[in-house]
């Protein structure tokens, strides 16, 4: 299984990043984000906001976004959590275009 590592750099939707076998792929969320914000409703669509999807952040699997849900917790109470994007999705919509290997 392949997850991400580390976040080289962000722009507007595309974001490029370190896996966790060295490969760098660039990952364009353009089209995802704007197909899942067609239901206002859906938590992705806050990511339609430049400064919203700048903040994003590498957890050491994917990308995510703090606070980007609320969920029910086993004690019943609401609390925020992390929205985030599954790893293989992710790899799924990436575009390698450089491969480094550290040693």
């Amino acid at each position: 299984m392949k997850w991400i590592v580390e976040i080289l750099n962000n722009e507007l939707y595309k974001i490029t990043c370190r896996w966790n076998d060295n490969t760098i792929t660039d990952i364009d969320l353009y089209e995802f984000i704007f197909e899942k914000s067609k239901n206002p409703e859906n938590s992705y669509s806050q990511l339609r906001n430049k400064e919203r999807f700048l903040q994003v952040k590498c957890d050491g699997t994917t990308l995510c976004w703090e606070n980007g849900i609320k969920y029910k917790d086993v004690d019943g109470l609401i609390k925020p959590g992390q929205l985030d994007i599954a790893p293989e999705l992710l790899y799924e919509l990436s575009h390698n275009f450089s491969v480094q290997n550290e040693h």
